[in-house]
């Protein structure tokens, strides 16, 4: 409406003017009553059932993160570094190594399509329940693997567990949180990931990697039971038109509570989701009715990701993830044992591993705590910078200490490359692996829950997540390339101007997304007129909504006074 119900009344008799303010005022009084009822709800319990979702959520996270780690503790012990057991009869060559640290990379990408795709049919929930699957599969061929092909073929139903993983993990967490707090919870994804590599790194230090794998698989199993007793998401309930379903599955997550408690909540997700069940030709011609056209193909879906507002957040989330894989960190972690054993560290080369997943849980915890008052922005730009001079460090000392053609796969002989100034590489990887994990790795992984139209969501995060893991199988097959053709402090000093190159790329075009609705993003990427560096994403201004509200619940009260608006209203929309 272009006017409110009190300038449209403005022009009639004094003793109607009267009326109507009298009317306005019992309309704001039942709007401030919806309130009072909104806030009996404590904040506490309002959070708690989205804590507790996204909780469940992050068990599969955890499994993630352990299937991630574990080619760190298999390559050591199977090429004879560290932690080989008496009985253990399989053997790994560098080539051999480097295969099976990457190879379940290369089929996660098939896994993240194939999630995308079946993500909207079977729903979040579903979709998070069947994923455990091929994990419980891959970890007990590993438990009882025999042969190398064997432990090939696990890693790859691993690979293809953590790919279906991807979509659903992202969606569910950005549809069932409040803006408020979507963050956070985001962010607790990274902690769950960060804990499996922790799990790992330690049960691989004080027992074999076969028993390793047996407890690994308990994880799995947990997972599945935890996630039927989470809701799905509203928005997916309401996509499959069970408005019901929805309404009841909202009342869940925002504390147990009343439909009339989150009636204005549920009308704006309906709002929501009405507008992006339709089609681009209703979208152009602005129909405010019901798209009657039929239900887009998966052609026509891939079709859609070419427009604007598809393209540029996948766009900016990818080069993320490509400077992000290209900081460090990813393409050594299946060799960080033989690295630190190289560097000459004054720890344990098994326990400095350790150390590195507890710092990067504790990196995680930092993120998750501070991305509300800190923001996305500042934290990416902080650790991309911190981890790209840690990495241009690291090479430093290594071409001042050692000697020429030096890498970590060689066996040289004796340690006089070591010195008394081993604590300084020592620190600057603590220092990568924290600041790795405070933003390097999680921010693109919570843009990917938020940057997305709700329409090709699903979709879009599935092929997003899947040329990531294509990024991830490339950094860590070709490390071994790299380390052998620059040396360990040339491939290192590469990531750290490479990690140069991605602090400019966040600094210059990375929106802040913290404490913006799901709406708000998507306004924002669906502007073609709006430069790539006008990084502010607006708020939709909520006074406004709120005069409209109060209006129209006035031009109720009116009619029943015997006041017709209707020609009024009319003209004016």
């Amino acid at each position: 409406m272009g006017k409110t119900a009190y300038t449209i009344n403005g022009s009639i008799n004094g003793r109607d003017e009267k009326k109507v303010r009298t009317d306005d005022k019992m309309a704001t009084r039942l709007d401030g009553n919806d309130k009072q009822q909104q806030q009996e709800v404590s904040a506490f319990r309002r959070i708690l059932p989205q804590i507790l979702a996204s909780t469940a959520k992050n068990f599969l996270l955890l499994d993630l993160g352990m299937a991630v780690a574990f080619p760190t503790i298999v390559i050591p012990a199977l090429r004879g570094i560290k932690n080989r057991a008496p009985d253990e009869f399989l053997h790994f060559t560098p080539q051999q190594a480097s295969w099976f640290g990457s190879i379940a990379y290369i089929c996660q990408p098939v896994g993240s399509v194939l999630s995308g795709i079946i993500l909207e049919p079977l729903g979040r929930k579903r979709s998070m329940i069947l994923v455990n699957i091929p994990h419980i599969i891959g970890w007990f061929m590993l438990h009882f693997a025999g042969s190398l092909e064997e432990m090939y073929t696990a890693a790859i139903l691993l690979g293809l567990g953590v790919g279906f993983m991807e979509a659903p993990i992202v969606t569910y967490v950005g549809e069932i949180c409040q803006p408020s707090i979507r963050g956070i919870l985001t962010s607790c994804a990274g902690v769950a990931v960060m804990l499996g590599f922790f799990m790992v790194y330690l049960l691989g230090t004080v027992t074999t990697w076969r028993t390793t794998a047996a407890i690994c698989g308990v994880i799995p199993i947990a997972t599945m039971i935890a996630i039927c007793f989470v809701p799905e998401t509203p928005m997916w309930l309401l996509s499959k038109n069970r408005a019901d379903d929805a309404l009841k599955s909202l009342q869940w997550l925002r504390g147990w509570v009343s439909p009339k408690a989150v009636e204005q909540e549920f009308q704006e997700m309906k709002r929501y989701s009405l507008h992006s069940a339709k089609c681009a030709i209703c979208e152009k011609s602005g129909s405010t009715t019901t798209c009657q056209h039929p239900p887009l193909t998966e052609w026509t879906k891939l079709k859609e990701l070419t427009r604007k507002r598809n393209l540029r957040p996948f766009v900016l989330v990818m080069l993320f993830f490509v400077f992000g894989q290209l900081s460090g960190l990813t393409g050594m972690r299946p060799y960080l044992v033989q690295i630190f054993q190289a560097y000459g560290v004054p720890l344990d080369a098994n326990w400095a591993t350790v150390s590195t997943g507890l710092l990067g849980l504790i990196a995680n915890i930092v993120c998750m705590v501070s991305i509300k008052f800190v923001g996305k922005r500042r934290l990416a730009i902080t650790s991309m910078a911190v981890t790209a001079l840690s990495c241009i460090s690291l090479s430093i000392y290594a071409f001042n200490t050692f000697p020429p053609g030096w890498t970590s796969f060689d066996n040289h002989p004796g340690t006089s490359h070591v010195t008394s100034m081993g604590y300084i590489p020592m620190v600057l990887f603590f220092l990568l692996a924290f600041f790795t994990s405070v933003g390097v790795l999680p921010v693109p992984w919570i843009l990917l829950s938020e940057v997305f139209p709700f329409r090709n969501r699903s979709l879009a995060c599935g092929i997003t997540a899947a040329l990531h893991y294509v990024m991830s199988f490339v950094t860590t097959k070709t490390y071994f390339n790299l380390e052998s053709a620059l040396s360990l402090p040339g491939v290192i000093l590469f990531y750290g101007v490479m990690g140069m190159v991605g602090l400019a790329f966040v600094y210059f075009f990375l929106p802040e997304t913290e404490k913006r609705t799901l709406e708000d993003i998507e306004l924002y990427f669906s502007d073609n007129k709006r430069k790539l560096t006008d990084i502010y994403i607006p708020q939709r201004n909520r006074d406004e909504e709120m005069v409209a509200v109060v209006s129209k619940l006035a031009e109720k009260a009116m009619e029943k006074q015997g006041i017709d608006n209707a020609v009024f209203t009319e003209g004016d929309k």
